[in-house]
């Protein structure tokens, strides 16, 4: 890892120049190094300080009363990732720029991908993929092109594809997988169909031989949107290469976070160059001029625009928080899947519970835990997540459940069209509990322990 990092001199005011607004920020001494170096005294004298900090704040917070003992998620970021951002801060190096370029590089590496683009959010991945579909400079797709989404899902997913002028239409959802049903998938294919966006719902990989066999059938564009699903595999390959491109999201909850954040990865640099462009007002500031030639414009090549775009550009903070976490996400996607088969195997076989099939071929990295009530039981979904939020254990429903029972899809038509069974079944008996690297073995025998004794009622 080789950033310019701002050698501050805690303690040696003397050694530095005032600042002046009117001379700009000082300029200090800049050295490329593999980490923030820990071993110069004032930085690590710093990190001891923050050391202390985070330690005092956990101490605080564990002092005042806590509505859940079990919540959905729990802080993963430290010292480092906090250095990372003073640095940039300390460095007036905010904007996006080496950090993202290099976390990019990072990203790519671990994904097996051919490039990758860091934008502000995992909803803006899915809104850049869907607007590279109709990119004027090449487009893809014709506008009101046809393209099917799981109507069980993150609601930007599907806004995304509105946004960029395609003609949005609904794929009911398989209850036992949470994924799109793939025979209602199939039987939703029209003359117009042009593109298929699919969601890994959970971290629980679709079954990608048989949609790979259906869209080169139908000539359909794949994009994907792992925003719960970073390190699932299916035949070995990780979600988010098996189609044109594919969005991650580093929020707070999710597998690694840099607070808000997303990504988009892709198989080559052309690609990339025009989500680079569409990242960023169209601008080729990130872009090498030389593939635009601009012999003929009259124009600044420092402000040149080449396309039409979006300014969704992530910051230098969050690019160097992914830094630090791309590290530990292997680490902490071991302990997920430790945590989740913990869960899952003691949940096997019961007569109230359920939780999605999976694959052979496909090897979640669980996103939460999900479970859905099987048919006839003696409760309802109110009744048992009522029971665990009262216990300390925090809950949600599936996502949105079947977003088109929400009030926004009175103001669309494409959400009127038809009933979804499938989704129905999730929005009345699914939900979810959280699932950290950060919990212990106790905290989900404990939670299994508490589900039992509620299940133990209807026995």
């Amino acid at each position: 890892m080789e950033w310019p990092v701002l050698l501050m001199n805690i303690g040696k005011e003397s050694e530095r120049e005032p600042f002046s607004p009117r001379a700009g920020p000082p300029v200090y001494k800049e050295t490329t190094v593999n980490e923030i170096p820990r071993n110069i005294p004032s930085i690590d004298k710093l990190g001891g300080a923050i050391d202390s900090f985070l330690e005092l704040s956990r101490r605080i917070n564990e002092g005042q009363p806590q509505k859940y003992w079990y919540p959905l998620s729990m802080p993963t970021y430290g010292t480092e990732e906090v250095l990372q951002a003073l640095d940039s801060l300390c460095s007036f190096q905010t904007t996006m720029g080496e950090k993202t370029l290099e976390f990019e590089k990072r990203f790519a590496d671990h994904q097996k991908s051919g490039a990758a683009v860091m934008v502000n959010s995992g909803s803006s991945a899915d809104l850049l993929m869907c607007h590279l579909l109709v990119d004027p400079i090449q487009p893809l797709l014709a506008p009101g092109s046809e393209v099917l989404a799981p109507v069980v899902t993150w609601p930007t997913q599907l806004w995304s594809v509105m946004m960029a002028g395609l003609k949005l239409k609904l794929v009911d959802v398989d209850p036992e997988t949470l994924n799109i049903d793939l025979a209602d998938l199939e039987g939703s294919i029209t003359p117009n169909t042009k593109a298929l966006f699919l969601v890994h719902l959970m971290g629980n990989p679709c079954p990608m031989d048989r949609i790979q066999e259906i869209a080169k059938k139908h000539g359909l564009i794949i994009i994907e949107d792992c925003c719960e699903a970073l390190d699932s595999t299916y035949g070995g390959v990780k979600v988010g290469n098996f189609g044109l491109c594919g969005s991650y999201s580093f929020f707070f909850s999710h597998h690694m976070t840099t607070m808000e954040g997303g990504m988009v990865v892709c198989h080559d640099e052309e690609l990339a160059d025009r989500l680079k462009m569409l990242r960023a007002h169209g601008w080729l500031r990130n872009v090498d001029n030389s593939k635009f030639p601009l012999d003929s414009y009259n124009v600044d090549p420092r402000y040149a625009f080449v396309d039409w775009g979006l300014n969704v550009r992530p910051t230098e903070l969050q690019a160097g928080f992914g830094l630090c976490q791309l590290e530990k996400l292997p680490g902490f996607n071991q302990r997920r899947k430790l945590l989740a088969e913990r869960f899952f195997t003691a949940l096997d076989r019961n007569q109230y519970l359920s939780f999605p099939n999976v694959d052979p071929k496909a090897d979640p990295c669980w996103f939460a835990l999900p479970i859905m009530l099987k048919t006839d039981v003696p409760f309802t979904r109110r009744d048992i997540t009522n029971y665990l939020e009262s216990q300390g254990i925090e809950t949600r429903p599936v996502v949105a459940g079947n977003i088109a029972r929400h009030p926004v899809a009175r103001l669309f038509p494409e959400f009127k069209t038809r009933t979804f069974q499938g989704a129905d079944k999730i929005h009345e008996n699914g939900f979810y509990m959280g699932l950290s690297p950060l919990f212990s073995e106790g905290m989900i025998d404990r939670l299994l322990e508490i589900l039992q004794t509620y299940l133990n009622r209807f026995s």
